[in-house]
């Protein structure tokens, strides 16, 4: 197989599978949606995060190691006292319930490959801790009424998570890290509950707040403007360039950050400074590949113009927002901890 037929390949390897959601997040012609109104009684109690099988991944007891591509086992030279909070994505798609029910929990390849493709950023480097929560059915994204009362069920676990992780595990500074429905858990809690607690604001060095849109105002952290930052929080939303999406909001007065330059601006990076995709089979790819731009607050981003290439190009770049950017995520998180750490 040549390199041209390998390539095509894993992008649309990518493009369809990766966290294992194999559709977009607006396509619902193939979904077992719910048939009836929320019933909050279905739901009437509160899960025990004492219980270990209520993490999806707790860093003191599973190996982070399987979360890892095969060359970064062999590559970890500084692991630092900070913790990752990390809050997934919508997996559940195929439900008659409004929230996954904790059944949901056991066994489940969907969220563990979530945790492969972007918790692993994380790996080896911080100590992750990721609860299992009754997320929201995706429907609730359309039927809104409905999606509001699922969206507290599942707000109200990921902030009883947070709440016994910083009392029973938490030891000094940590990183919350979320994507699509995860992002608007993590921003709410960092809102209504990490920024009101001094103590608590203060141990939060960075937010990974990714695949959904932040208003300039939204939030009570500034985002970051550069690559050695903390204390912020950084966003983006990746789409093919000059494309526009119909149900997603952008315009000057929402935020994007660059994981390439990491840089608050709207100039195009080469695609010299990028260093690779993480592909759903754990292995790093495509070094060089991708250039990105913020742009109105949504990244674009562009591959090589390849006649080929065009025949598998997606507009929307969603379920690849942390696979795209793997190494360079790696790699300026290393730098922002490693110049904390040289501070203290």
């Amino acid at each position: 197989m040549n390199f041209i037929n390998k390539y095509l390949i894993y992008l649309l390897i990518l493009i369809l599978y990766s966290c294992s959601v194999q559709k977009t997040i607006n396509y619902f012609d193939e979904e077992i949606n719910p048939k009836k109104d929320f019933d909050i009684n279905i739901n009437n109690f509160e899960i025990d995060y004492a219980n270990k099988k209520n993490w999806a991944f707790n860093a003191d007891i599973d190996d982070f190691s399987h979360l890892l591509p095969n060359r970064y086992k062999n590559l970890l030279n500084t692991k630092y006292p900070v913790d990752v909070f990390y809050i997934h994505p919508t997996t559940l798609f195929k439900s008659t319930n409004w929230n996954a029910d904790t059944s949901f929990f056991n066994q489940n390849r969907v969220i563990e490959q979530c945790l492969e493709n972007q918790a692993s950023v994380f790996a080896g480097i911080t100590n992750i801790y990721a609860p299992h929560y009754r997320e929201m059915h995706i429907h609730s994204y359309s039927d809104t009424i409905n999606g509001y009362k699922a969206f507290e069920v599942a707000y109200k676990d990921v902030l009883n998570a947070f709440k016994y992780y910083i009392k029973n595990i938490n030891k000094g500074k940590f990183i919350i890290a979320s994507h699509s429905q995860g992002t608007n858990h993590a921003k709410r809690l960092i809102n209504e509950y990490i920024s009101k607690d001094t103590i608590l604001k203060n141990k939060l060095i960075l937010s990974y707040l990714i695949g959904m849109d932040i208003h300039v105002d939204e939030l009570n952290i500034p985002i970051c403007i550069n690559e050695n930052d903390v204390n912020c929080f950084l966003t983006w939303r990746c789409f093919n360039e000059d494309y526009y999406p119909i149900n997603w909001k952008y315009g000057e007065e929402i935020l994007c950050s660059n994981p390439i330059s990491y840089k608050r601006d709207d100039n195009w990076t080469t695609k010299n400074q990028h260093k690779g995709i993480l592909l759903p089979n754990q292995k790093i790819f495509f070094k060089k590949t991708i250039s990105a731009k913020s742009h109105q607050g949504l990244l674009w981003i562009k591959y090589p113009k390849n006649i080929f290439l065009k025949k598998y190009k997606s507009n929307s770049y969603h379920k690849a927002d942390y696979n795209l950017f793997w190494v360079n995520m790696r790699e300026n998180l290393e730098q922002r901890l490693s110049n904390l750490h040289n501070e203290y």
